[in-house]
């Protein structure tokens, strides 16, 4: 294995993490519909496209990882939802590329599962903060459009092919313009190497945490213990037994984590949870027909946004406890040294990179004119990490 495996990773992963927190923030301000699944379109060929210039095996789960931890600086309150999306479709990407070998075919294989994985990422997710009610109720007010449109024949399921569809071919076309930006970049790296002066010295100060925020290891088992159990017992006894319990771990969170709990400021999430409860009172029936807000739809939609507010803070306050430093240093000291390593570098470049090569503008208006340009900077970090990494720290 390339013994400098975890450095091309920490190249990788911060060139990765600065398009993700840079490109993920202008879509999050702008409330885009499909932002993961354009930041999915947009990761699948930017990896494809650096498997031209550094072929090695284990580089693109070791980047997922490092662009993962770093997404955590991002402006998002809730950051576990993205950080996990970055890392599956790393994953997925690994996996069928090792599997399928290195050729076209099995970039487009690994392009479409990973872009398919940010449509079964949203719905996870969706199902995870509103649980199984909300499959009934859109199920319910698709029937009901598809009635009004006359499209009495087509059902669900075909709706979800159509949408699997399109998420494949999406696949398949950044996997091939990966493939051929890659070509690009390395035809253009024998005429012109872009030159960057990094400046990374201080990579701790991205570690470093407000003195005000404490941190507790109990209080982050517990938080994951009082969301599951307080969904159970929205799910098991309702929504009165639910609000009671609910009540006492909010208003806490609330007290102790107040900066991770302006995802509530938000106007947008408290009116898709008014339209969710709207829509309950009208489609939460087992016939379909409507019945122009039901007891029955009102409590549900009032218990779906219970239970999203509970997943929200209980995501937000779980994010701060995993920053915690006794976490990281038992990290390690466990055999992870490699990935501290690495993130250290990564974040350490982290503004030269959003400054001088990642800007919104400009991805958008050339988003793979951009990706050839940031190729074009893969050497020069590499050799500035290189000569700054901690010596004696074997690869593995």
């Amino acid at each position: 294995m390339n013994k400098d495996i975890w450095t091309k990773s920490a190249v990788v992963g911060s060139l990765w993490a600065s398009v993700e927190i840079i490109m993920g923030s202008f879509f999050h301000n702008l409330q885009l519909p499909f932002a993961g699944t354009l930041l999915a379109v947009f990761t699948v060929t930017f990896v494809i496209a650096i498997l031209q210039i550094w072929p090695e095996r284990g580089l693109i789960w070791r980047a997922g990882i490092v662009a993962s931890l770093m997404k955590s600086i991002s402006p998002s309150a809730v950051i576990l939802g993205p950080m996990t999306g970055i890392f599956f479709e790393a994953v997925l990407l690994e996996f069928f590329i090792f599997m399928l070998g290195r050729n076209l075919f099995s970039y487009v294989v690994a392009g479409m599962m990973a872009v398919l994985s940010a449509l079964f990422h949203k719905l996870i997710t969706l199902l995870i903060i509103y649980g199984w009610d909300a499959v009934a109720i859109l199920s319910n007010v698709y029937k009901f459009a598809m009635k009004q449109l006359s499209f009495t024949q087509v059902n669900p399921i075909d709706a979800v092919w159509v949408l699997v569809s399109i998420y494949l071919i999406l696949g398949t076309l950044s996997a091939m313009m990966g493939y051929k930006i890659g070509k690009k970049a390395i035809d253009q790296k024998e005429k012109q190497q872009r030159i960057a002066d990094f400046d990374i010295s201080s990579a701790d100060s991205f570690f470093s945490i407000s003195k005000a925020q404490k941190f507790s290891v109990y209080l982050l088992a517990l938080n994951i213990f009082s969301v599951v159990a307080i969904l159970f017992i929205i799910n098991k006894w309702g929504l009165y037994w639910g609000l009671e319990t609910a009540s006492i771990f909010l208003v806490y969170n609330f007290l102790r984590y107040k900066n991770a709990m302006r995802q509530f400021k938000r106007p947008a999430l408290w009116t898709q949870l008014l339209i969710l409860t709207v829509l309950a009172s009208l489609f939460y029936v087992e016939d379909s027909q409507i019945v122009y807000f039901s007891t029955k739809g009102i409590f549900v939609g009032l218990e779906m946004t219970l239970r999203a507010i509970v997943v929200v803070s209980g995501f937000s306050s779980i994010s701060v406890e995993l920053r915690n430093p006794i976490i990281r240093t038992v990290l390690n000291k466990k055999g992870f040294s490699n990935l501290y390593n690495a993130l250290g570098l990564a974040f350490s470049a982290l503004p030269a990179i959003m400054s001088d090569i990642t800007k919104p503008k400009k991805m958008l208006k050339n988003p793979f004119k951009t990706i050839v340009d940031i190729l074009l900077y893969t050497d020069s970090l590499y050799l500035a990490f290189v000569k700054s990494k901690p010596q004696n720290n074997g690869e593995n």
